[in-house]
């Protein structure tokens, strides 16, 4: 009787039937437990407002993908430095021994300092392009094995964060593929580092995301 159901609305209306059936895909999509918009976390991201895995545990606000490489490549022995904080300074501070994050906006640092913990070092700095902020990281007096670019000014972010970088160390650049962050990309693979691209969804969006981690040889993530 289904069948015969689905063949007759398919038969009368072709536009009807395609439209059921894009719904059920959704609802199955969005229900299912087994279903990756639900295992990702992207469902329950979506109803608590900000990126987090299933269970609620906070995430970066990057495509799964990468988030998923990271979680497994990322140690204790490794300190990193991160322009843009948030839900990611969570993350990271969870798997790191120590993260620094500079924040532009006062309202979302204040909010982020109270959600922190010991192993994070929470800088304030107002945002102009060019000025202080992208120059952040030469002022800590230290090398890091991994620099994530996720907030603004983000070309000059990347290329001020090559000398603060250690031996081992590594840039994940969030959205590379738009064109206004292309020279970011230039300049790292002009000083010899490989390029590696993760794209797939995103919390928010879609379409699909695209994350470049910039690497050398005997790098702290063993690519």
């Amino acid at each position: 009787m289904k069948h015969l159901a689905k063949s007759v609305v398919r038969s009368v209306s072709p536009a009807l039937y395609k439209k059921i059936r894009n719904l059920r895909l959704l609802y199955l999509l969005g229900e299912r437990g087994d279903s990756y918009l639900v295992t990702s976390g992207f469902m329950r991201s979506h109803e608590l407002g900000h990126p987090c895995k299933q269970d609620g545990a906070p995430l970066p606000w990057m495509n799964y993908a990468v988030i998923a490489f990271l979680e497994e490549r990322l140690h204790k022995d490794m300190t990193l430095f991160e322009y843009g904080s948030g839900y990611s300074t969570l993350f990271y501070s969870r798997l790191v021994q120590r993260v620094v994050s500079v924040e532009h906006d006062k309202t979302w640092y204040e909010a982020v300092r109270n959600m922190t913990g010991s192993n994070v070092h929470l800088l304030y700095q107002p945002l102009e392009f060019d000025g202080e902020y992208c120059r952040l990281i030469n002022q800590q007096n230290e090398k890091f094995d991994v620099v994530v670019i996720d907030g603004r000014d983000r070309v000059r972010c990347a290329i001020n964060s090559y000398q603060s970088l250690s031996e081992r160390g590594i840039v994940v650049f969030d959205d590379s593929e738009r064109e206004k962050y292309s020279d970011g990309s230039r300049f790292y693979l002009a000083n010899g580092f490989k390029k590696i691209d993760f794209e797939s969804l995103k919390f928010k969006g879609f379409g699909l995301g695209r994350t470049a981690i910039f690497y050398r040889s005997h790098n702290c993530l063993g690519i």
